[in-house]
């Protein structure tokens, strides 16, 4: 059932082998996360990191937010990417220099203010709320429950994670709360700890197809691009980015960054154009995208699916999931050695064929491999 949308191009060529209404707006699901790799690297920079930093001014502590969703709520581990930043770093610096200026005591205000608007995007409700965080600018591994759920107000868990590392350097804290507006200027840094880059974030937002760190990276995208740093935002600035790369926007709708919102609309065409920009570059920051998509019955969202088949080990794709969408874009080495860049967009499954339309994407995915 549904709608169908493929183009497949010779990587080495760049030329069109083979197509079905590439230009057609399909919903891409998680395949959105291909654009937002994209635009994070070109603007954000693929080695940029996401400060957390504390900040003093008086007897009030400002934790503030630049983006890092993944902290540690002990020490970081400086070789990972869920948990580079710790706040028991944070806290060890921030404590020190307090106690060094006179001061034992403090309120904590958390500065949730680099993200703006509504927390989830508005189309995103009901069981798909399970799927990501509340957009906030940081959070402890993402505010998730020992079960795997994701809990409210994760910037707020941050700041009670934080004033305990801090109380247990000797430094009092007696009340915690939501800054109602950014640290002022005149507040003095006391400590920073940094995320991992850009680029290990995007692995980690394609591989795991990970909805939290790509809002996250949209937002950042928007802030930095000179637009209001929400989802609507985070769209705009998108689009914008893809018209720099001189690609072809008519028909795309980025409603969030994640794929989650079935208002997206991507087609097969931009997908690939996408794609083949990746792999032709060698520095470029694009370099850094490939590397990310999971492959073929080995990692990430692809680890169970193409087992027994020619593109087990030898496809690297973006999956994408939605009750009535399915897509699968990326790359595959054909048994002849060939290397080709797909993408498959389908929309408008009828309920209850979800299972049919990933089969025949991934059977098509198969071929292509074998050929």
């Amino acid at each position: 059932t549904g709608h169908v949308s493929v183009r497949v191009d010779d990587a080495a060529t760049g030329k069109t082998i083979a197509e079905h209404e590439p230009d057609a707006a399909r919903t891409p699901a998680s395949n959105m996360k291909i654009v937002t790799a994209a635009v994070a690297l070109r603007v954000l920079g693929p080695a940029t990191t996401l400060p957390t930093t504390a900040r003093l001014q008086g007897g009030t502590m400002y934790l503030v937010g630049g983006g890092d969703t993944l902290l540690a709520a002990g020490a970081g581990t400086p070789s990972a990417v869920k948990g580079r930043a710790g706040l028991d770093d944070l806290a060890e610096q921030a404590a020190a220099k307090a106690r060094a200026a006179g001061v034992t005591n403090v309120q904590l205000a958390v500065d949730s203010t680099l993200f703006q608007g509504p927390v989830r995007q508005p189309e995103v409700s009901g069981a798909n709320t399970g799927f990501i965080m509340e957009m906030r600018p940081l959070a402890v591994m993402q505010s998730r429950n020992q079960a795997g759920a994701y809990t409210p107000n994760p910037d707020l868990s941050a700041g009670q994670a934080f004033a305990a590392a801090l109380s247990k350097r000797g430094l009092a804290v007696t009340a915690v709360n939501r800054a109602s507006s950014p640290a002022p200027a005149s507040a003095k840094e006391i400590g920073k700890v940094q995320s991992a880059p850009v680029r290990d974030l995007v692995d980690f937002a394609l591989t795991e197809s990970d909805n939290t760190t790509a809002d996250a990276l949209g937002h950042l995208v928007a802030a930095k691009s000179g637009e209001k740093p929400t989802f609507d935002g985070a769209g705009r600035a998108t689009v914008a980015e893809l018209k720099r790369m001189g690609l072809d926007t008519k028909g795309v709708v980025v409603a969030d960054n994640s794929g989650l919102s079935a208002s997206n609309r991507l087609n097969a065409a931009l997908l690939t154009e996408i794609l083949k920009q990746a792999g032709s570059c060698d520095k470029c920051r694009l370099a850094a995208l490939a590397s990310g998509l999971p492959v073929g019955a080995l990692t990430g969202t692809l680890d169970d699916r193409l087992n027994g088949t020619a593109a087990a080990g030898r496809l690297r794709a973006k999956t994408g999931t939605l009750a009535d969408a399915t897509s699968l874009s990326g790359y595959v080495q054909t048994s002849k050695g060939r290397l080709l860049v797909f993408s498959i967009l389908v929309g408008d499954l009828k309920e209850g064929t979800l299972a049919q339309g990933k089969a025949a994407v991934d059977s098509f995915a198969a071929s292509l491999a074998a050929s």
